[in-house]
Formats: C-alpha cells, sequence, structure tokens
C-alpha cells in the first residue's frame, strides 16, 4: 500500500513520502528473483533451471532490491499524481529515507510543477516602459529594433511580477543548456573548463552564471503563460499595449 500527504511550495515544488508496505516489498522480490531465475546461470544446472535458493546465495542483494524498488516506485508515484491530479514538468527527485529489509520503504519524493505567479497591473507596466521607446528624439526613435522593444516588455514583466520558480526546474533547465554547450565544445576539441577560462571566468562561475540564466528564461516562459497559454498570443498582447 502506498501513503502519501502532500506538500506545496509557491514555487511550484511539490514533497511527498511514499510507503511501501513490506509485504509489498517480499512479494515483487520474490517476482524479481525468479525473473533473475530465468536466466542465471550455475554450475550444475542448465540455464535457467537451479532452484531459486541457489539463485538468491548467488545473486548480489543490493541488486535485487534495486530492481524491486525499479518495478514499485513507477506506479506508487503515477498513482499519487494521478489521485492529486498532479502536472509535474520534471522527472522527480527520490531521496530513500528508510529501506530496511522486512520493513516498509520511506521515499521522500520532490517534484516541480507551474509557480503561482502574480502578474501585478502588467499592462500598466508594460506601457510605461514601451514609453521609453515612443519618447525617443525622431532620429532615435527609427533605430529602434522589434529586439529592443521585446527586451524593454521582457525586463518590465520580470520587474513587475512576483514568482520563485522550484530549484528542481533551475537545475534541470541549466543542466540541459551546460549540456548543450559542453556537445558543441567537444566538437571544437574544447573543455567547459578552457571555455570558462577564455571568459576569464571559473566553472563555478559559469555555471553560476547558467543557473541564472535559466532562472530568468524559466520565469519569462512562466509569466508568458499567464498571460496566454500560447506564447505567440501573449507576445502579440503584449506588443499591441
Amino acid at each position: 500500500m502506498t501513503k502519501a500527504t502532500i506538500t506545496q511550495k509557491p514555487d511550484g515544488t511539490l514533497t511527498f513520502e511514499l510507503t511501501l508496505s513490506s509485504q509489498t516489498i517480499a512479494d515483487t522480490y520474490q517476482q524479481v528473483l525468479s525473473e533473475v531465475g530465468k536466466t542465471a546461470e550455475i554450475k550444475g544446472f542448465r540455464p535457467g533451471k537451479a532452484p531459486l535458493s541457489m539463485v538468491e546465495a548467488t545473486s548480489d542483494k543490493s541488486k535485487l532490491y534495486s530492481h524491486v524498488l525499479e518495478h514499485l516506485l513507477p506506479p506508487a508515484y503515477s498513482k499519487v499524481i494521478h489521485e492529486h491530479q498532479l502536472t509535474p514538468l520534471i522527472e522527480p527527485k527520490v531521496t530513500p529515507k528508510g529501506m530496511e529489509i522486512g520493513k516498509d520503504w520511506t521515499l521522500a519524493v520532490e517534484v516541480a510543477t507551474a509557480p503561482t505567479v502574480d502578474l501585478g497591473s502588467y499592462k500598466q507596466y508594460v506601457k510605461t516602459a514601451l514609453k521609453k521607446l515612443k519618447n525617443l528624439p525622431a532620429g532615435k526613435a527609427g533605430d529602434a529594433k522589434p529586439d529592443d522593444k521585446l527586451n524593454l516588455i521582457f525586463d518590465a514583466l520580470l520587474a513587475g511580477s512576483k514568482l520563485v520558480v522550484s530549484p528542481l526546474l533551475i537545475q534541470e533547465e541549466a543542466k540541459s543548456a551546460l549540456s548543450r554547450l559542453a556537445k558543441q565544445l567537444t566538437e571544437l576539441k574544447l573543455t567547459v573548463a578552457d571555455y570558462a577560462k577564455s571568459l576569464k571566468k571559473t566553472p563555478e562561475e559559469l555555471i553560476s552564471q547558467y543557473k541564472k540564466s535559466a532562472e530568468t528564461n524559466l520565469k519569462l516562459e512562466f509569466i508568458l503563460r499567464t498571460i496566454n497559454p500560447d506564447r505567440k498570443k501573449a507576445l502579440d498582447i503584449l506588443s499591441a499595449l
């Protein structure tokens, strides 16, 4: 049996505990053992024909119980997600709290969902920001580029909206961006450390920079979704102000 109590933070991080009963664990352990036994090769027996007691004695118990967890965790997690109608944005972070053999297992689960977004009077402060373009001298107003307008809108939204993004999402976003960077650098036969050095930064400073960028990008994404689920429509609404 699986039990769960959900705790939700304003940043969209959900935390709950899963409890897997000792009986369910024991039953699944026997299933895993049977699966392993079907292909086990033990001297004196044909492949898959050795007694399960011998298969168990010659197997790595930690690996067997890892397989047990692989069997039980996905359905237990999915049950909680469906029962509480949750919408996780990334894979969960699972931390074992108690996994003693013969007892119930307790797992701490963290999941990232969309944060609560307070837009405030966004139309008003975006209009105020755009006046900077309208009030430019005639000669300079013609030099303004579409990106200049977008940057003013984005800066205004970031300054005027209130939201906190889950650290889990920021970490995942930064990790993906750094992975893409590492792949590009590998093609150039460079390392992330080399790239950081060329920017006069340490690898740690570069990672920190990527995390800040990830946080900003995520905030903008959630702000725009709150204005309109369709990003293009959200931008059209803002550009028309």
